[in-house]
Order: structure tokens, then sequence, then C-alpha cells
């Protein structure tokens, strides 16, 4: 049974107690050989080929193109990739974890930290010298190296000045001045663990560079606060009105008193403080999913057709682009399953069963016994209709 501390290999035989303790949202780790038996699924004509569907978010960056630090944004066609120049650019194609299963399971050796932080992984693909500049993101991730060399140089917040570059689509910093002791070659296998807000400048050493950013959602306060007024602004509280407190010396009759600050904060404080209001909204919204234009519920037909047939062991299996995540409420004792930015509420006795679905990838629900409990073909009818899981693909 694998704990918190077990050696893992992904993190060079370290334990994600450790890597928890030291590293994670305080420094960098690099992580020699983390990734020594993953086999990379795709090659560089398969990345084009990907760039090339109008599904798929990608872009091109070329440091010397027809402006400075120039970004192509797809769809791309056979044209594009035969006009670039020989070396100094990089394509990047966004969530190639919900298109490749291959890439899917890299992701979920991650899991020794909250999957529901986990977001997709981003594919670097670049020929010699190619880069995206220096910059920084909001957010952890892991840079792995899959093929090829790429060359990091790494700044702690503290040790550059967030000013960018002007009149390009990029944040790219002006000013990057490096750190010997936070230079690193990376070969294939290695693994570079970056903090927020860390500044880092990657520039392949050679063709045929691919790195894999698995990142993690990290959501801004004002996201927050926008999220959470939203969700109290769905509760009618029109006769909870402003009413200035009558136990203060008499103001001036156009002074705001002191008095009346206060009151109002203690009322906004009252309003937040609803643990399980907030839990409901943070699992609502780190289950969304990236792109809702390409993503809809089943049809209650169609639902009903999935549920037979995953009754009847027909193979199932959770796609790269389903968010599933649940709380226990502490209020009512059930457990708040989320897939999809959508809820249902269960009985806390499946709570190992929900464990269950959130650790594997393919199931066989054949072996639920539906009439042990009343809330086991809810939650699978549920789970189905938001496509939290989905039939498995047969084998070509």
């Amino acid at each position: 049974m694998t704990t918190l501390d077990t050696p893992l290999s992904i993190l060079g035989g370290m334990s994600a107690n450790t890597f928890l303790r030291d590293y994670w949202q305080k420094k960098p780790l690099l992580i020699r050989a983390g990734l020594v038996d993953y086999e990379p699924p795709l090659e560089a004509d398969e990345l084009a080929g990907m760039a090339m569907e109008s599904e798929v978010e990608s872009r091109i960056v070329i440091e010397q193109g027809k402006t400075p630090w120039q970004t192509i944004k797809g769809p791309f066609t056979e044209e594009t990739f035969a006009q670039l120049p020989e070396q100094e650019w990089t394509l990047l194609i966004q969530a190639v974890d919900h298109w490749v299963p291959e890439v899917q399971e890299l992701k979920e050796r991650f899991r020794f930290l909250p999957s529901w932080r986990l977001d997709d992984v981003m594919v670097s693909y670049a020929t010699k010298g190619g880069s995206v500049g220096p910059h920084y993101d909001q957010y952890d991730v892991f840079l792995v190296q899959v093929s090829g060399k790429r060359r990091w140089q790494v700044l702690a917040p503290d040790a550059y000045q967030d000013q960018a570059i002007q009149d390009i689509d990029l944040h790219i910093l002006s000013e990057f001045n490096s750190d010997p002791e936070q230079d690193w070659e990376l070969e294939a296998g290695d693994i570079l663990y970056l903090p927020p807000n860390f500044a880092h400048n990657g520039r392949a050493l050679d063709d045929d560079c691919m790195t894999y950013s698995i990142g993690f959602r990290a959501p801004s306060m004002q996201e927050v606060l926008t999220g959470i007024r939203d969700q109290i602004c769905e509760i009618d509280n029109e006769k909870h009105r402003f009413s200035s407190p009558s136990d203060h010396e008499e103001p001036h009759h156009a002074e705001i008193h002191h008095s009346d600050i206060s009151y109002l904060q203690q009322e906004l404080k009252a309003m937040l403080d609803q643990p399980e209001m907030l839990a409901d909204w943070l699992g609502t919204y780190m289950s969304e999913v990236k792109y809702p234009e390409f993503h809809g519920d089943l049809n209650q037909e169609d639902t009903q057709t999935s549920l037979k047939d995953a009754l009847k062991g027909v193979p199932f299996f959770r796609p790269g682009d389903a968010r599933i995540c649940y709380h226990a409420n502490a209020e009512n004792k059930l457990i708040q399953l989320y897939c999809n930015g959508a809820k249902i509420e269960i009985a806390k006795e499946l709570e190992p069963l929900v464990h269950a679905i959130c650790d594997q990838v393919e199931f066989d629900f054949s072996t639920l016994e539906t009439d042990k409990h009343k809330d086991i073909l809810p939650m699978l009818s549920f789970l189905i209709s938001k496509q939290g899981v989905v039939h498995l693909p047969a084998e070509e």
C-alpha cells in the first residue's frame, strides 16, 4: 500500500511527505531520471497533426520571426510547418492528456498531490535553440523532459523585476540575469519542479526536444471572490439590508461613522462564515472542464443505454478531460461528489466506492452490488451522464 512516506520513483526516491515539507510551493527541485520507464507516445509529426485540428489549442513561437517572439495560433496547415525556419521555433499544444491516453497515464503518476488541483498537460516541441522566453507561471509546475535536451535557468521571485517586453503577445521578462546555482541541463527522464512565480528560461539544446508541462490549477483570489459572490447572490437575501447601528455617538449627518464600517464588516464576515457553502463552490469550480464548448451531457436515453452496458460489464474509463472530486459534508453527513462542474449527494457509506472511482482509470461496473444501497445506481448514472466515465474504445 502506497502512503505519503513511500519512496516514489517520480520524485527520485523521495517520499511525498518529504517533498511536501521541503519543496512544495517553497523551492525548485531537480529530479534526475525520475521518469526512465516512460516511452513517449507521440512523435513530432503526430504533434504537428494534432496542431492541425480545430479542437486542439496550439501555438507556435518563433524568437526571430517576422516580429520578435512572433506567436502564431493554430489550427495550422502543412504549409505553416513548411514555412518555419530550420531552428529556433517551438510548438506548444495544450491539454494533450485529453486526447492521448498515454499522456493521461503520465499525469496519473502525480496523484500523490491533490488530484483536484491537477490541470492539463501541455506539450512543448522545439527545434535547436527553440524557446518561449524567460517568464513565470502563477502555479506549480513539473517540467518533464521526454526527449532531447533542454537547458533551464531559474530565478527566485525576489531575484527579478516583473517587467515584460512591450508590444508582443507573450509575457516575457525584459531582463533575466541567470543564477549559476539554478542552471541545469535536462535529459530525457529528468524532471524539474518549480513553485509559483519562479521565473524560468528554457532553451532546446538539440532538435526533437520535447517537454511535458504538468501544471496545477490555482484560481486567483479575484476569481474566488467573484465565484463566492455569485454563490451568495443565488440565495434570496433581498430582505437582508444594510442597517446603520444606533449605538454610537451622534455623528455629523454627512459622516459615515466607524461603527457603520464595523457593522458592514461583521455582516460580510457572517456571510462568508459558511464552510460548506465555500466547499460547494470550490468543488464545483475545481471540477469544471477546461473546454466546455466541446463537452456536453448525455441525454437521458443514451445515459440509460450506457448504464445498462456498464452493469453488463462493458469496459468504461475516465477520459482525460474528466474532473472528479468530492467533499464529505460535515453538516448533512453526505458525500458531495463533483463531476465536470456538477454535483450529486450520496450516502457517506459509499465513500470507499467514491475513493475507488477517483483512484482508477478503467472500470468494470458489473461487480457492483447495486442492491446493497439505493444511491449506487443514481451515482453511476450521474457519472455517465456528465461523461465522467465513458465507454472504453475498442482496440484497433
